[in-house]
């Protein structure tokens, strides 16, 4: 059964998420302006057709003003939001491929990492599965292989008594079998990102 563990560090691709926070950011704060121009520009033809009176015109020339003002949150709201959304939507690929990659890692060293299972909302989830699926299948190709060594090391080592000059040779594989079983036995957990940086830390009591 994969162990599920817990992200600590949102921006675990710094780079990757920024680009399509801001990009996103940039998009909804473009968006809204033009929209909050068209809207102002419409708003103040619609009083130079109707008011014409100048009392009028004061009070209303304040509620212009105060239209900027709500158009300006607004735009500056669906910014904030759209970047949001991307860092959530960033953070759930960013996530399992930092994971996959860390397998990856492990895989190149020779050494099998441990099921470790995505969360709930992450994304590439069946790609995720599929990957580990693979390892494990990697795995059980590799104990076959070690049947079939330790096999021909005890024929080998059977037949080192009729040539002493097969010992060498022998205690070499004895070596590369203890190396390779240990490496498929072994469970390996990956490494997680580091915790957030000015995470809470334990209190510590001061001297005397």
């Amino acid at each position: 059964m994969p162990t599920q563990r817990h992200r600590r560090t949102y921006l675990v691709d710094r780079s990757f998420q920024l680009k399509y926070i801001l990009l996103l950011m940039g998009w909804g704060l473009a968006l809204a302006a033009l929209f909050g121009l068209w809207a102002y520009q419409a708003h103040e033809q619609a009083i130079e057709l109707l008011v014409r009176d100048g009392a009028q015109r004061a009070l209303v020339d304040h509620a212009s003003h105060q239209l900027l003002w709500v158009l300006g949150a607004i735009a500056l709201l669906s910014a904030a939001a759209l970047g949001l959304i991307g860092f959530l939507m960033t953070y759930r690929v960013a996530g399992p491929v930092y994971v996959m990659g860390n397998f990856l890692s492990l895989l190149s060293q020779g050494r099998y990492p441990s099921r470790r299972s995505l969360r709930k909302h992450d994304e590439l989830q069946r790609f995720h599965a599929q990957f580990l699926e693979t390892i494990e299948a990697m795995k059980d190709r590799e104990r076959v292989q070690l049947a079939r060594l330790t096999d021909a090391i005890e024929r080998m080592r059977a037949a080192a008594a009729r040539a002493p000059e097969l010992l060498p040779a022998v205690a070499a594989l004895e070596a590369e079998l203890r190396e390779r079983t240990s490496a498929v036995e072994e469970t390996l957990a990956t490494p997680l990102p580091l915790p957030l940086a000015g995470a809470a830390k334990k209190p510590t009591r001061a001297a005397g």
